[in-house]
């Protein structure tokens, strides 16, 4: 999608798959993209210097000087890395959108590094496939620099949400999401391995049919005001869940990590009630009962 752009020099870092195609992007929308940092020259990333127009670095320099912004699309682990080694080199009021999937603590520690040079941060969490939706692929963004980068990647099709809290926000966001799903991933496989050993994989869709009625908030609320009252009952189901998995041949890892969770609740007092309370008098609860274990151990 080709449109006026809102940075009109903007340096990549990284040469993965996600560079590659939110370079490709950049291009697309008339952006120049002067320079490519990479940790070391490799043919992919020859190839995609070439595609754009650019020029390869190892290290950015005074040159950078000219650039409206930087995309650093690299290994979460290197993000604050990269980012420590390219703000000096970069002009005030430039923006720095990282679409890393870097620690929040790390995203925290670029949001200070930004303002001590005059640089503007967004933290970018992508959230969906980037192969399959390309640049148009739904972001979060947070920081200083949200509301720029958010303008930009909309005029390119994408669907951004601009969160209100601090640059790391993103992140943990993408992380709180990526538990459910990541969970949800290994459970619903454990779950059909066994469904498909007893023969009953069509008739299990049908019986969690209402889960698909009921919605996932109200699911997930209702779990943790019911757990307090029901779960040392629930832990004895997980239990014929696990025999049923090992008389199928099917090792239960994910099962016993349900189990385990259940057993704490059964040894654990402060997590049992005779009558269900409200939602966030329940949280409450688990959560105080957290912060006692972990000053124990």
């Amino acid at each position: 999608m080709t449109t006026s752009p809102l940075l009109h020099r903007v340096a990549l870092i990284g040469a993965g798959e996600v560079a590659r195609f939110y370079g490709a992007a950049l291009k697309s929308a008339g952006v120049q993209v002067p320079f490519i940092l990479v940790r070391r020259e490799s043919a992919a990333a020859s190839e995609l210097a070439q595609q754009l127009g650019a020029k390869l670095c190892l290290q950015a320099d005074t040159d950078w000087r000219s650039l409206d912004g930087v995309l650093s699309a690299v290994t979460g682990t290197k993000a604050y890395i990269v980012a420590k080694a390219v703000m000096p080199h970069l002009s005030v009021r430039a923006l720095y959108m990282d679409l890393c999937t870097a620690e929040p603590q790390d995203m925290e520690s670029m949001d200070v590094l930004a303002q001590e040079h005059g640089i503007e941060l967004a933290d970018l969490a992508i959230m969906g496939s980037v192969p399959s939706t390309g640049a148009q692929t739904a972001l979060l963004a947070a920081g200083q620099g949200s509301g720029r980068a958010a303008a930009f990647w909309q005029a390119q099709g994408a669907s951004v949400r601009i969160l209100p809290g601090q640059a790391g926000d993103a992140m943990r966001l993408k992380l709180l999401r990526s538990l459910m799903t990541k969970g949800l991933e290994a459970l619903g496989i454990e779950n059909l391995m066994l469904a498909e050993r007893m023969g009953l994989r069509a008739e299990l869709y049908e019986v969690l049919e209402d889960l698909n009625q009921r919605g996932l908030q109200d699911f997930m609320e209702s779990c943790l005001r019911s757990h307090l009252v029901h779960g040392v009952r629930r832990r004895d189901e997980v239990l014929q869940v696990r025999r049923q998995l090992e008389l199928a041949g099917i090792a239960p890892r994910v099962t016993n990590g349900v189990l385990d969770f259940f057993e704490h609740t059964a040894q654990t007092e402060s997590l049992q009630r005779a009558q269900a309370v409200g939602t966030q008098e329940s949280l409450e609860v688990f959560l105080e009962e957290a912060r006692q274990s972990s000053s124990r151990s």
